[in-house]
């Protein structure tokens, strides 16, 4: 590198940039110098974080600005094309999830990091939770058994955001409430379990609430004279060559309760938590007796796990430290999330090679 701060720009300044520039902000070795979006976002942006150059085109940013890294903040059907451009001018990338709309573009993101020996790490920011960590290291000490069955559930009961807007528009989005929320129920649980390789999906998708206006949520700027043509809700059942199974609901709106947890089932004790939670919940026996307990950690918050999200990345960088969420294992829940939507189209099993 050319410096011994680690030089960011980011492409996209909504709000999910505040919580990297938060991260960035508080990391010595990290600084955000460029950012990019329409003029008057990007420019607002800025004097917020004062960030010294504003772009309107993320190639002219790329050209010019004197960057180490980019972030990639945008809508879903961007991550591919401003990923491919950055790590090909020799950038290092953290992108936002979904890691791509298709299996085909992240296989690209993932050649194009190695041909060009570049770091390329996806948002997946809850496995930066310390709950995460702890759960992940149970597995892999074999304090749960054998690992057979886990269940990945992350519902809202009315939270379809922003009708009409890119979130709602599969062409843009890629997909709704599975792409978008359910991604981080399936990551998270396929992580701690130790990333298995699967082999098999089964999955149903069903638009109820969205062509009729309902289940709208209170974030998003809706566009009513615009369209909705992905799904509200999702399930998807995951076999693994180890013999496991993940079993994934998600929901933008459903008849239900808002859930937000994972439950990993093994064959000595299981582990039930919810993203940045602080209690585990322990399922086990002792004597024959069935006990349940509690293992307290310290709680995350948005900030603290994009704290680790970026700490990591920058060490990555600077230091050689291992990728927590590297590309490699976008690529495998892309496949996944993709393999959903066409067993639901199809109405059958689809086979992962």
């Amino acid at each position: 590198m050319s410096t011994d701060t680690v030089r960011f720009g980011l492409v996209g300044a909504g709000s999910i940039s505040q919580h990297h520039l938060n991260a960035i902000k508080n990391i010595p070795g990290a600084t955000a110098v460029a950012i990019c979006d329409v003029e008057d976002r990007a420019r607002q942006r800025a004097q917020e974080y004062d960030i010294p150059e504003t772009y309107t085109d993320y190639r002219d940013m790329l050209q010019k600005a004197p960057i180490d890294a980019v972030i990639v903040a945008v809508p879903n059907f961007l991550h591919h094309e401003v990923s491919l451009a950055a790590l090909k001018a020799g950038k290092h990338v953290l992108c936002e999830k979904p890691m791509a709309i298709s299996t085909q573009y992240a296989e690209q993101m993932v050649q194009a990091a190695r041909q060009n020996n570049k770091m390329l790490s996806i948002g997946f920011v809850c496995r930066y939770a310390k709950s995460s960590e702890l759960t992940r290291s149970m597995v892999a000490a074999g304090d749960l058994g054998k690992v057979y069955y886990a269940k990945a559930v992350k519902t809202r009961r009315k939270g379809i955001p922003g009708w009409g807007s890119w979130f709602t528009q599969k062409k843009v989005a890629g997909g709704g409430s599975v792409f978008d929320i359910g991604v981080h129920a399936l990551d998270l649980t396929w992580y701690v379990m130790g990333c298995p390789q699967p082999i098999s999906v089964s999955g149903f998708t069903q638009a109820a609430f969205g062509p009729q206006k309902k289940g709208l949520g209170e974030w998003g700027t809706p566009n009513f004279n615009s369209s909705f043509d992905v799904e509200d809700m999702g399930i998807g059942f995951i076999r693994f060559a180890n013999g496991a199974v993940i079993n994934l609901e998600t929901s933008w709106a459903l008849h239900t309760d808002d859930e937000d947890y994972i439950n990993i089932m093994g064959d000595k004790a299981g582990v039930k938590l919810a993203p940045l939670g602080k209690d585990l919940r322990i399922y086990s026996e002792v004597d024959g007796d069935l006990v349940n307990s509690t293992r307290v950690t310290d709680a995350g918050t948005m900030d603290s796990i994009f704290l680790g999200q970026m700490r990591n990345f920058v060490s990555a960088i600077t230091e050689g430290t291992p990728l927590r969420a590297p590309a490699e294992h976008g690529l495998v829940v892309t496949r996944m999330l993709e393999a959903i939507y066409a067993s639901a189209k199809s109405g059958r099993e689809v086979r992962l090679d």
